[in-house]
């Protein structure tokens, strides 16, 4: 899992905030959950990152490689941005902002 993390951490840290893209489905959600631009942004460029896993999913006629991104915003909350790296951009697909209660969650499922 740590290889995992820096991986993407060194991944996002190639791309410019300009090459960040929201899909129209996450500007929805953004507004719907109170959660702005600036805020996805300034965590995709961070080392805040928690927690990586990668899933596939049909697109068109390809199969996408979407991780989904946790990010610990404070000691209360957390960031989850589902996003697809593409050579020129990242394009977040979804974001969620969710509180503390659902790290036991991911422990319980990373540890088994």
């Amino acid at each position: 899992m740590e290889k995992l993390i820096k991986e993407v951490l060194t991944k996002n840290k190639s791309y410019s905030e300009e090459q960040i893209q929201l899909s129209a489905y996450c500007e929805k959600k953004m507004t719907q959950r109170g959660i702005d631009k600036d805020t996805i942004i300034s965590s995709l460029l961070s080392d805040n990152l928690f927690y990586v896993e990668i899933n596939k999913r049909p697109f068109g006629e390809i199969i996408e490689d979407r991780y989904k991104l946790i990010y610990k915003l404070s000691s209360k909350y957390f960031l989850i941005i589902i996003v697809a790296y593409y050579e020129k951009v990242i394009k977040v697909i979804n974001v969620i902002k969710t509180s503390k209660d659902m790290e036991k969650k991911w422990r319980k499922k990373t540890l088994g």
